[in-house]
């Protein structure tokens, strides 16, 4: 028997993904490949997964694990015949696409520095710069960052992308991007040591270690740079 197909547009798509991480299994099972056929459909997907994974944090596993089971979907470009569409490149490219829109947005910009005045007292914008190094992140940026997360640990996302988040995240160096920073690796950690050289690993927690002694840094963020460090040593340090 032909599982009844899920409409995922308009209102419906909303109460469809609603419901996924109260009865997974039965939505998984009832899904139809038909009904993301159309590149559209599927890009809708995307968003409207995205949307609500972030929205629900908690839940950011069980998406993830849908992630994992539609990555499977996959077919002909309408518009270009050489070409297909997949919802796992979509995807991909959906969270690269949030995580610099995200990142851009936390904190204190520099474009909010343009208005001071050329002659601006230098203790002004040494006050800007220490507000931004200690700024704390929103919580729509640590829950993107808690899905992306979850999606490489799913196998959805591949080590090529953590590595990108991380050192985008270490570049931008202020308070929200390291304090996202430390709860993707807390989260990732062991999985990534898995398939990244060692020397590689040392590198972004020299940094952070780095970051928590040096800087104005406020005792909170330097405390959680140094639980991040402290964290890893531990568990290299646990007899397995």
């Amino acid at each position: 028997m032909i599982p009844t197909p899920v409409v995922f547009l308009g209102a419906a798509s909303y109460e469809s993904v609603s419901c996924v991480t109260a009865n997974f299994q039965a939505f998984v099972t009832d899904l139809s490949h038909e009904d993301l056929d159309v590149e559209e459909n599927l890009q809708e997907m995307v968003e409207l997964i995205f949307k609500r994974a972030v929205k629900k944090p908690d839940s950011a596993a069980v998406f993830a694990e849908l992630c994992q089971h539609l990555s499977e979907v996959e077919f002909q470009s309408l518009s270009d015949w050489s070409a297909s569409v997949s919802f796992r490149s979509l995807l991909v490219k959906h969270c690269q696409a949030e995580f610099m829109k995200n990142l851009d947005k936390e904190g204190i910009h520099q474009e909010s520095w343009s208005c001071l005045k050329p002659v601006q007292d230098v203790r002004v914008t040494d006050r800007l710069r220490e507000e931004q190094q200690n700024a704390k992140p929103s919580g729509r940026f640590l829950n993107m960052l808690r899905f992306i997360g979850q999606l490489f640990l799913s196998k959805v996302l591949a080590e090529k992308s953590m590595h990108c988040c991380i050192r985008r995240l270490l570049q931008k160096g202020d308070g929200p991007s390291l304090e996202g920073l430390c709860q993707l690796l807390q989260m990732i950690q062991q999985d990534l040591e898995v398939v990244t050289e060692k020397e590689l690993m040392d590198t972004y927690y020299n940094q952070l270690d780095h970051m928590a002694e040096k800087g104005k840094r406020k005792p909170r963020l330097s405390l959680l740079l140094k639980e991040t460090v402290d964290a890893r040593k531990m568990a290299y340090s646990t007899p397995h």
